[in-house]
């Protein structure tokens, strides 16, 4: 028998969660049994150059939208007619045995153009849709985005809370499968020994794009919570983003510029989190956060809000769960930094949970619907 043919369709390559666990995957993907094709919308973005050589890409966009085609797109008939072309050009008659849309939103409405060139189709989700329905402006409707869905032969989530708000969304219950992300194991805690950055205090680590979704704004009222009751800390915020300049404006504003390190986008942010005391997520959202898995491969104490995704990883003690209030995390934040022996048990419990992520296992559950 010959190989599979698989096409993955992504939006972009751009720095965040779902695309970094995209690239373990096709890195992943046995060559023996499967080719496997990557059409990116948008061929741009920090995670391009992590694309395995073996897998083949095509792409539509080799650069940002100009400013008439960002106008263009505001026109829904318009714009769906001009994204409906410029798929079918790229696939051209091409036919795979499977076509998989890796995240929602625009993935998975190109797919809905090219369903038929497929014997399967399958389509992830990687987020709380009720709680971060940021897919919507692709869609003209509700109705015509659950007509997409429907489509599909299976649907994938990668936690059972994404997939709980996904059927109350849509009232959709058929189809429906959670395979949790590939988490390297092996390959994170290697990158983590590249380098050691330098520290002189308790840090508090946190990883992701400077966006209203990630709630780093919490992390500076945290500093200055902290910072007024004495403790002795500094707070690393690794990523980039269009909230930047507010964020270190609001640093500044609270007097915790000291304390609150903005170190920019790292393509290996390994090392940083290997390095801390702690690593702490703040979002409003998420559907299952890699980024909070990245940091129990490396043994870190975690605490997170208590959000789609991290109730799942932290569940039985393994981490803390907070509320989303700056006063609520803060004082979890200074029960580890008094406490040497808290800080090791969470530590401890960290290291035996990232031990479990296998991506043998996860890649054997997706092969099983190819």
């Amino acid at each position: 028998m010959g190989h599979k043919q698989i096409l993955i369709i992504q939006e972009s390559a751009k720095g965040g969660g779902a695309e970094k666990v995209l690239t373990d995957l096709l890195r992943h993907f046995d060559n023996s049994q499967y080719d496997v094709t990557l059409l990116l919308i948008n061929a741009y973005g920090p995670h391009l150059s992590e694309i395995p050589a073996k897998t083949k890409r095509i792409c539509i966009n080799k650069r940002p939208p100009s400013l008439f085609r960002r106008c263009l797109n505001r026109y829904a008939p318009i714009r769906d007619i001009l994204f409906k072309n410029k798929v079918k050009r790229v696939v051209k008659r091409k036919r795979y045995d499977t076509i998989i849309s890796f995240m929602e939103g625009p993935a998975t409405k190109a797919h809905s153009f090219i369903t038929d060139h497929a014997t399967k189709n399958i389509s992830w989700v990687h987020t709380n849709l009720i709680t971060n329905h940021w897919s919507a402006f692709i869609y003209r409707n509700l109705t015509e985005e659950k007509a997409i869905y429907q489509k599909m032969d299976n649907i994938i989530f990668v936690s059972q809370g994404a997939k709980e708000a996904f059927s109350k969304l849509f009232d959709i219950s058929e189809k429906l499968k959670v395979i949790y992300n590939i988490i390297d194991y092996q390959t994170i805690n290697q990158k983590a020994a590249t380098c050691i950055p330098e520290k002189t205090k308790f840090t508090i680590c946190n990883v992701g794009r400077l966006t209203e979704q990630k709630r780093q704004d919490r992390l500076i009222k945290i500093a200055k919570i902290l910072k007024d009751k004495g403790f002795k800390f500094e707070i690393w915020i690794l990523g980039e983003g269009k909230l930047e300049f507010q964020l270190k404006n609001q640093a500044k504003a609270l007097e915790v510029s000291d304390v609150v390190k903005f170190l920019g986008y790292q393509a290996n942010p390994y090392p940083y989190i290997k390095v801390s005391d702690i690593f702490v997520l703040t979002s409003d959202t998420e559907g299952y956060p890699t980024v909070v898995c990245e940091a129990l491969c490396l043994g870190k104490p975690v605490i997170s809000t208590n959000i789609t995704g991290s109730d799942e990883l932290l569940a039985n003690g393994i981490g803390i769960l907070t509320g989303f209030e700056p006063d609520a995390i803060a004082e979890q934040i200074g029960r580890l930094i008094q406490s040497r022996e808290l800080c090791s048990h969470y530590a401890h419990l960290a290291a035996q949970r990232g031990q479990q992520f296998q991506p043998q296992d996860v890649m054997a559950q997706i092969y099983s619907l190819l």
